[in-house]
């Protein structure tokens, strides 16, 4: 596959760095080579910086410091780093080292600090006394901007990454370390694994942890490394008071979250859980004022048979909702191999990658400007996932390996050293250095957060920079200062979205599970074709809808809401016809030249005219240059066409320029003409005798061969006697001259019939395979979109994504619907959207006869209105957008 170099020097260790001191120091190794050389801001040492490495540096009489990424500093404020450089280096000034690390400690975003010392000066230096000058690396709360380590005899080597430290000091890949995290994936089959402790796959390779520096000396003996426990360094004080320890949270939470978000465009990665829906809740008006916006990610073969991952998206759904936040889906995906994000991720996570499908998706679907509030990290001040109950323990390597790897006691006390013997050793946890503090708190931070949170945050750096509101040492102090229980329960959490109006998401339906045998309320497996069809369809329960007064003739009594099925159904038949499988509870109606009309009750129908010139319509007709919507007004017009012209012609010309769900009749003295809407929606069916005409192959007798449906086509009833009537296919109306003679354009067509159709009530546009109408003008921005997502199969979730695209570079709001097994839409849409809304659906004028699924009318005709916006023939005509754009909504097949 082709490979985009730019992208791949931009992509590969995003906002990454390597600095080398010691001998050699400006040799770097071939990853570096087109990075920022920098030999100024730290005398006696070189840096490299990544394309996309932001930095800022600053001296005092005490030396230089450099800030690498995106340091915040909220008590004053300000994200800028030459202004937060300024300030550390004269808090280093005054204060000395240790006011500098704390000083540091408590600032927010991510970021990397890295100081060097002041030579030695005066008599010092001539005498050669005195200490030689030191680097300082101190990595932000959750060492979320890695700390890597490693020295040689006479060099040594800090990076972001593990193999850029590798590829610096020629170290190789450890295979006592892949062997290890082998066994722990075996035996952690189905969770997630990785090297805890501070080791890494590189032999020498280490890593720096949260709450602790290193110290970095290069002398005559050649490079000394050495670690430092910094926090926490005064002793844990509770805070039972609830009111006080939340209003603390609340104001430092929200001003950190209003920084991060005017470092870039804002957008809060977003699931049905907790802790996301709290980041987006306190940053939803920053995320607002800056063109913010919501996303979640959903694998299509997860969402299969996984009650939770579609849970996920529907949740996120409706916090984004209640939010006021556009919402995106993305389709977690694996990489094209050989393709740029493959080699990006590869160089990056050598000498071993891991899980990338949801980095690929943000990489390949996200902006580049983008950045992203991510809320791993909360977890640190409210409750450590294994041990709810925290029993009282033994800190050692067993200890650490029970809880990190699970399984009875002692199963896995043959690898504890392995895991954790250099951790205790680089950042002791005895009584002394926890001052108070809870062993699993700092567990947790130092261990999931320090050693897996990079890689996680890594993937989204990969295309934009993500960012953490929780990654704030002041915040989390505060919300450790709760007692335990009230921490597991995250009062603070929930005290949070109550005052600002934020329910539980409302859980979906379970996501239908792929089964062979049929299941109550469900359509077993059937062929394809009309059977399928018919069955799917005979699904749908009826809804009683308000229609206008029926002029076509008498009527049955008022239906009761246990009406029939196959809304929108009719069947036109010659009176000595076979009988036809009319559903109990349908209309009759006897018209002109020996018909018989069956309809549904939901079918809008009118009848104009008399005995021998009469014009029956059926369905929701618009006609644009009279500017009339619905059957009789349409019925009136066409009628006045056929006393006009006996021959039908004239008529047939103007009803065949009708848009909308229609089917028309139109009787003259030699005979009748029945005409179909372009995309077929109301059949018409022709059975194999030619003796009924129908909506749909379920209306129709038997026969010897299978039905005909017409679609677009016109069906010519010949003149017989006594009854004896039938129907033989013909050709359409020619519409050229027609539609010259309108003297419009496509664009002024559409505005027209746009402006009909909102007449109709509010409307909701339906975005899937078939909907090109997310922004016809003058369709009110406010018009949400809606789409039905059937995450049973792949496809399905294809369709949702397509769907969910398409509404977001519309800046429209998408309405995600979901249904449980045995559902059907129509209740789904009772639920979820107004009755008074119009569903305006996007189907093409080039309809698919052989279609097996139920198409978007089949599922809503008769249970809600509807507009076909793109359902004209003469639009296409006119060079419109119809036909193209409904090509260019259709799923393709590598989603």
């Amino acid at each position: 596959m082709d490979v985009d170099p730019a992208a791949v020097l931009a992509g590969t260790h995003p906002h990454g760095y390597l600095l080398l001191v010691g001998a050699g120091r400006d040799g770097a190794p071939s990853e570096v080579e087109r990075w920022r050389r920098d030999t100024v801001s730290l005398p006696g040492a070189t840096l490299w910086l990544q394309p996309r490495t932001v930095a800022a540096s600053a001296s005092s009489h005490r030396g230089h410091l450099i800030l690498l990424g995106h340091p915040v500093d909220v008590a004053r404020g300000t994200h800028d780093g030459p202004t937060v450089a300024r300030r550390l280096a004269d808090t280093w000034a005054t204060g000395g080292e240790q006011a500098l690390v704390r000083e540091t400690a408590y600032l927010g975003g991510r970021f990397t600090l890295v100081a060097r010392t002041a030579d030695r000066t005066g008599e010092e230096a001539v005498a050669g006394r005195g200490p030689d000058p030191e680097l300082l690396v101190v990595p932000d709360t959750m060492a979320s901007q890695p700390v890597l380590v490693g020295r040689t005899a006479d060099r040594a080597a800090v990076g972001s990454s593990p193999v850029l430290v590798a590829d610096a000091l020629r170290f190789e890949v450890d295979p006592e370390a892949e062997a290890l995290l082998a066994t722990l994936r075996e035996r952690m089959a189905g969770r997630v694994s990785y090297l805890p402790g501070v080791r890494t796959a590189y032999r020498g390779v280490r890593a720096v942890l949260p709450n602790t520096m290193l110290r970095l000396r290069v002398g005559a003996d050649g490079p000394v490394t050495g670690y430092e426990r910094f926090w926490p360094w005064q002793p844990r004080v509770e805070n039972p008071d609830v009111e006080t320890v939340h209003a603390e949270f609340r104001e430092r939470l929200t001003a950190h979250l209003r920084l991060l978000a005017d470092l870039g465009r804002p957008a809060v990665s977003l699931t049905g859980g907790l802790d996301s829906r709290v980041s987006a809740a306190a940053a939803a008006p920053a995320l607002r004022a800056r063109d913010g916006f919501a996303f979640t990610y959903v694998n299509p073969r997860e969402a299969v048979g996984s009650d939770s991952a579609v849970q996920d998206v529907l949740g996120a759904r409706d916090v984004a909702g209640q939010l006021r936040l556009p919402h995106r889906v993305l389709r977690w995906r694996q990489p094209p191999r050989g393709g740029t994000f493959d080699v990006v991720s590869r160089r990056t996570y050598a000498p071993r990658i891991t899980s990338r499908g949801a980095a690929h998706a943000m990489w390949a679907d996200l902006p580049a400007d983008l950045v992203q509030l991510q809320s791993n990290g909360a977890e640190i001040a409210t409750t450590y996932t294994k041990a709810v109950t925290r029993p009282p323990h033994e800190l050692d390597a067993r200890w650490l390996t029970r809880i990190f790897a699970g399984g009875r006691p002692g199963a896995h006390d043959d690898l504890a050293e392995q895991l954790y013997g250099d951790y205790l050793e680089q950042a002791p946890l005895s009584e002394a250095d926890l001052l108070g503090h809870d062993a699993y708190d700092l567990v947790y931070w130092e261990q999931r957060m320090g050693r897996w949170g990079w890689q996680k945050f890594c993937d989204g750096d990969f295309g934009h920079r993500v960012l953490l509101p929780f990654n704030d040492r002041r915040l989390l102090e505060t919300m450790l200062s709760l007692p335990y229980p009230l921490r597991r329960d995250k009062v603070l959490f929930h005290r949070l979205l109550d005052d600002l109006g934020v329910r539980e998401p409302a859980r979906g339906p379970a996501a239908p599970q792929r089964a062979s045998p049929a299941r109550p309320g469900v359509a077993a497996p059937t062929p394809p074709g009309p059977t399928r069809l018919r069955r799917l369809t005979d699904l749908l329960p009826w809804r009683r809808t308000p229609r206008p007064a029926d002029p076509a003739g008498p009527h049955d009594a008022d239906p009761t809401p246990q009406g029939p099925g196959l809304p929108w159904g009719y069947a036109l038949v010659a009176r000595r016809s076979p009988s036809t499988s009319i559903p109990d509870g349908f209309l009759h109606t006897e018209l002109p030249g020996s018909l018989g009309l069956h309809r549904h009750p939901s079918l809008p129908a009118a009848l104009s005219g008399r005995q021998g010139r009469f014009a029956l319509v059926l369905g929701e007709p618009c006609d644009l240059p009279d500017g009339r919507d619905g059957p009789a007004p349409v019925a009136d017009l066409l009628h006045q066409l056929v006393v006009e012209d006996p021959s039908l012609d004239r008529a047939a010309t103007r009803a065949a320029a009708l848009t909308g769900a229609w089917a028309v009749v139109l009787g003259g003295p030699d005979g009748s003409l029945v005409l179909g809407d372009p995309v077929g929606a109301l059949g018409p069916w022709l059975s194999t005798d030619g003796t009924t005409l129908a909506s749909g192959a379920a209306l129709l007798p038997d026969g010897p061969s299978p039905p005909e449906t017409l679609g677009a086509r016109s069906a010519l009833l010949s003149s017989g006697s006594g009854g004896r009537r039938t129907w033989r296919p013909g050709p359409l109306p020619e519409l050229d001259a027609y539609a010259e003679r309108l003297g419009t354009t496509a664009p002024e067509r559409l505005r027209r019939q746009v402006e009909l159709l909102l007449r109709r009530g509010p409307a909701v546009l339906c975005a899937g395979p078939e909907a090109s109408l997310l922004g016809p003008e003058p369709v009110p921005d406010s018009a949400p979109a809606v789409t039905c997502w059937d995450p049973s199969t792949q496809a399905g979730t294809l369709t949702m994504l397509h769907a969910t695209d398409r509404a977001f570079a519309a800046r429209r709001e998408l309405r995600l619907l979901s249904r449980a097994a045995g559902a059907d839409w129509s209740t789904t849409l009772d639920q979820e959207i107004d009755p008074g809304a119009v569903l305006w659906l996007g189907l093409g004028s080039s309809p698919d006869p052989d279609r097996e699924e139920p198409g978007a009318l089949d599922l809503v005709a008769g249970v809600r209105p509807v507009a076909l916006p793109w359902s004209d023939r003469v639009l296409d005509l006119l060079g419109g957008p119809a036909a193209a754009l409904a090509d260019a909504s259709r799923v393709r097949g590598d989603g």
